[in-house]
């Protein structure tokens, strides 16, 4: 029924950078060889359910705001609607693709698979017409472009990066993609063609410098994906060079150039210079855990690796405590920097391919089969989302959304202290072990003790004040994502930040 395989035909242990560009070749021939409904997907279950995270997580923070006063200048909950919208109909095609791909295709007639790929569009159109209240061909013309470009992602995902994923974790990756596209489109669009040029919030101007620089980020991927010519070292760096100066030199809206912009942002609280020099120590810190591990010549160990999850709450807790701005735009600027990184690796481009190529050897674990560095992009990704899918996430104060402000803390809570404590406690002193798997019972219930230890402190300290049916949903939502961290074979880091989020949004 399907393909699956437990190697890549990627080897770690190559010697030469010759070496791995042409196993990075052969891989690249081999997805390519790969025709109709086979797929190359990472040794691991399907994880169909992920399909439904990000519309979940949509649905929940969208239904709380409906019972949520926001403060005026707050207006993103007006495009949840739509975003929300089209989240479920992508949700609706991987299921309809899902149904395909597991059933007997033997006896089905092509015209079945036509029907059942169509069947999501006019579901969504008529979502859209009645939640997003618009016109039926607007409601029907953006479901079609939306429905076929998620799922030509999606294959082109999955057959381009064979081993890398499986089926539920490219569902989550292409639907906040798509979801990103439309949201940064959507700007652009009230900018360029509405006239919506006045801009006065500081949050306001730094994303859509943020947005329009990871978008242009993207179309310089898809240069090099189609085009060999611009994969040469000198090429890359043009690119790269030429992104820079776009993302600091060019105009938008009525904002002054971005970097006048992020330079006076940075210098009107003394609080932010502070953070930003704290964040560099720790960028420092990082950069001397993988060198000195590199000296090392090993593997780096499950404690070892869990030294960047401390590292990501030393980074977020305070940046969402104290200053929200900062650490939005500190994420996207992270992001489109390990994307530059992971090209530069996967291409080779000296003089940096081949150390970063050994610092991948070092820190990479039985999850990044495939060709990219699937597990640090996934825990920069699990521990932002919260903040990228909650309506204004840095108009949200603690004495007015208390459950809110723990919801945007998902990803930490959840990765940064319940997966850590899982891992290095029940790797330990791990003794009972759940059936049908290789975790511990010891490791849940460090989990569920160490996500609730800081819970605890924003107790203390005021930053949170829950009344006890939110306590009871709040413990649910810890018991819940501890049992799917023991259980499930998915990538964690991208898993249990959306269950959290998803249940407590709902009692917003």
């Amino acid at each position: 029924m399907k393909l699956r395989m437990t190697s890549s035909g990627y080897s770690r242990d190559t010697s030469s950078e010759e070496d791995f560009q042409i196993k990075y070749r052969q891989m690249l021939e081999t997805s390519k060889s790969e025709k109709g409904d086979n797929f190359i997907t990472r040794s691991a279950s399907s994880g169909y359910w992920l399909s439904a995270l990000i519309p979940l997580a949509l649905a929940s923070a969208f239904s709380s705001s409906l019972f949520t006063t926001y403060q005026p200048q707050c207006d993103l909950p007006q495009t949840y609607h739509l975003l929300t919208t089209l989240a479920v109909g992508m949700f609706l095609e991987s299921l309809c693709f899902f149904i395909y791909f597991n059933k007997n295709k033997e006896n089905w007639h092509r015209s079945w698979k036509i029907i059942l790929a169509l069947i999501p569009i006019p579901l969504t159109t008529c979502m859209i017409k009645f939640v997003v209240l618009t016109t039926w061909p607007y409601a029907w013309c953006l479901s079609t472009v939306v429905i076929f470009l998620y799922q030509t992602v999606y294959v082109k995902i999955l057959h381009g990066f064979p081993s890398t994923f499986t089926f539920g974790e490219a569902c989550v990756l292409v639907q906040s993609f798509i979801l990103f596209l439309l949201n940064i489109f959507i700007k652009l669009y009230d900018i360029i063609f509405k006239g919506q040029t006045v801009i006065t919030r500081d949050f306001d101007k730094l994303n859509l410098i943020v947005m329009t620089t990871l978008l242009l980020l993207s179309v310089i991927c898809l240069l090099l994906s189609i085009c060999a010519w611009f994969r040469h070292p000198f090429c890359v760096y043009g690119l790269i060079g030429a992104l820079a100066i776009s993302a600091t030199c060019l105009p938008l809206g009525n904002a002054s150039l971005p970097i006048i912009t992020v330079w006076k942002f940075m210098f009107k609280d003394i609080m932010r210079l502070y953070v930003t020099l704290f964040y560099a120590v720790l960028s420092s810190a990082a950069v001397c855990a993988v060198a000195w591990q590199l000296r090392r010549e090993q593997m780096a160990s499950t404690s070892v690796r869990k030294i960047f999850h401390v590292l990501l709450v030393l980074v977020y807790m305070p940046g969402i405590l104290y200053q929200c701005t900062l650490l939005y735009v500190a994420i996207g600027a992270a992001l489109a920097l390990m994307v530059i990184i992971e090209v530069l690796r996967l291409l080779c481009i000296p003089p940096l391919g081949e150390v970063l190529r050994n610092a991948f050897k070092c820190f990479a674990d039985e999850k990044d089969a495939g060709l990219i560095a699937l597990t640090p992009f996934c825990l920069l990704i699990g521990c932002s989302l919260p903040l990228w899918l909650k309506p204004c996430p840095c108009l949200i104060t603690n004495s007015q959304f208390n459950i809110q402000f723990l919801s945007l803390m998902a990803g930490v809570l959840t990765i940064g202290f319940g997966d850590t404590a899982a891992s290095i406690f029940g790797s330990k002193y791990g003794r009972i072990k759940w059936r049908n798997g290789s975790r511990t019972l010891e490791g849940s219930l460090a989990f569920i003790v160490a996500t609730f230890i800081p819970i605890l402190i924003l107790n203390v300290l005021s930053f949170i004040s829950l009344s006890v049916v939110q306590w009871l949903v709040v413990a649910g939502a810890v018991i819940v994502s501890a049992l799917v961290e023991a259980h499930t074979d998915q990538i964690d880091n991208l898993v249990l930040p959306l269950i959290f989020y998803s249940i407590v949004s709902f009692i917003g």
